[in-house]
């Protein structure tokens, strides 16, 4: 058996506040003796927590880049790490903060500037699992056999994820946030998604309590009683009611724990009294939950990274890593444009099956071996050494390549390839999604 340590930051850049953690992920070589070896992740400790701290914006109301990348400098140093001492990680923008002008940019600055192999990540599909995973909703339903939901507040958004048997089964994401209306001397409303829903409330508690209901209806899939401007990207439709539920995020934080005071200056302690009360009033069963404010930067710096299969190939002209690669399934897609050739397959294939593929990529993929641009395959199946045999068969001398398997990409994902660990056998994989403004 051989073990090696990677350690891991996780940021979050929500609406409110931005945060980070700092964890070691340990990876674990097995089998051997007649066995194919096989990397995998064997445990995850957190041996960093930042302060909370307020997302810092400029005149504009955009993100500041330049305070935000200070945030992280500043506690890199306080936990004692630097850029090059950090192997993995992913750095998400969630919420309202996903919907600013700069938020690509700042995503990609913040994430190339924090390590290596950072991964920029935006999506609220992917907000969703992460915060479920990182609050702990996916291991509770394996081991409790009940269907648990999490429920991730934070300033902007609130999104849902339905785990069973330990895997998501659904998810959605609301625009119902703490943050979406502040006090100074009067209620200012900071996103227009909500200005006509708020023009039919009396005031803001009257607010928070039809967005209780909603949260609510949402969750057992009362989709008619729903706004439709109120829905990020789509609604739960697994048609399962969970049987338990978690909080997470800046308001589910005071679900659990409220504050004496508000200093947050918004209606996020309005809002979880009343979540919590509508909630409390139901027949679910609620869940105490560790860190729940942490939930998406624990998602994001310890659930983000997958280990490939361990029968790799790819050639010494490879160089690592390879960010933000799009993750293309139909062969007559590719150009000459970096990506990730991801053949759908539902069955292990034959050896003739693999070589004729081999053979049509080489072929689809002329644009980039005329550009000398890397060759990504990723596939499902264990078949990798193969493909990568027979693509050699195909490919220029030392034109650079890799193929790798058991990694799921779907229509829509991204990708991002770490460099070869557990001596060489497999690579640190982050499969996420780029999508910006919700």
């Amino acid at each position: 058996m051989e073990n090696e340590t990677l350690l891991s930051v996780g940021i979050d850049i929500g609406t409110t506040t931005t945060h980070l953690i700092i964890s070691k992920i340990a990876i674990e070589v097995e089998g051997g003796f007649g066995t194919v070896p096989h990397a995998k992740i064997s445990d995850k400790k957190i041996v960093y927590k930042s302060p909370v701290y307020f997302t810092p914006l400029d005149k504009r109301g955009n993100i500041d880049i330049d305070a935000v990348a200070s945030i992280i400098n500043s506690e890199y140093q306080i936990a004692g790490v630097s850029k090059s001492d950090l192997q993995s990680g992913a750095v998400i923008i969630t919420g309202e903060s996903s919907k600013k002008d700069n938020a690509r940019a700042v995503l990609q600055k913040i994430a190339d500037a924090s390590g290596d192999f950072v991964a920029a990540q935006a999506g609220a599909q992917l907000e969703s699992f992460l915060a479920g995973k990182g609050v702990g909703a996916d291991e509770f339903s394996s081991q409790s056999g009940k269907v648990t939901a999490n429920i991730d507040i934070g300033g902007g958004t609130t999104n849902i994820s339905v785990f069973s048997n330990g895997k998501i089964i659904d998810d959605c994401c609301l625009n119902i946030g703490g943050r979406l209306i502040k006090y100074e001397n009067v209620a200012e409303i900071v996103s227009e998604t909500i200005s006509n829903f708020y023009s039919n409330c009396k005031d803001a508690r009257d607010f928070c309590e039809k967005s209780a209901d909603i949260i609510y209806n949402a969750l057992i899939e009362n989709n008619d009683l729903i706004d439709s401007t109120l829905v990020t990207n789509h609604l739960l439709s697994c048609g399962v009611v969970p049987d338990t539920v978690m909080f997470s995020g800046g308001v589910g934080e005071c679900i659990y724990n409220m504050p004496t005071d508000n200093s947050f200056g918004d209606i996020g302690c309005m809002l979880a009294e009343c979540i919590k009360n509508k909630f409390e009033s139901t027949s679910l069963e609620i869940l105490t939950v560790d860190n729940p404010i942490r939930a998406t930067v624990i998602g994001s710096g310890n659930f983000s990274m997958e280990i490939s299969g361990s029968t790799i190939q790819y050639s010494e002209s490879m160089t690592f890593p390879l960010k933000n690669l799009e993750c293309l399934h139909n062969l007559n897609d590719l150009s000459n444009k970096p990506c990730a050739f991801c053949p759908s397959s539902d069955k292990t294939p034959s050896f003739d099956f693999v070589n004729s593929l081999a053979r049509d990529i080489s072929v689809a993929a002329y644009g980039m071996i005329e550009n000398n641009i890397p060759l990504v395959v990723v596939t499902k199946h264990d078949c990798s050494k193969a493909l990568g045999l027979c693509l050699r068969q195909y490919l220029p001398h030392d034109y650079p390549f890799i193929c790798l398997d058991g990694i799921l990409c779907r229509k829509g994902d991204f990708i991002d390839i770490g460099s070869p660990i557990a001596n060489g056998r497999a690579v640190p994989v982050v499969v996420k999604t780029l999508v910006f403004g919700g």
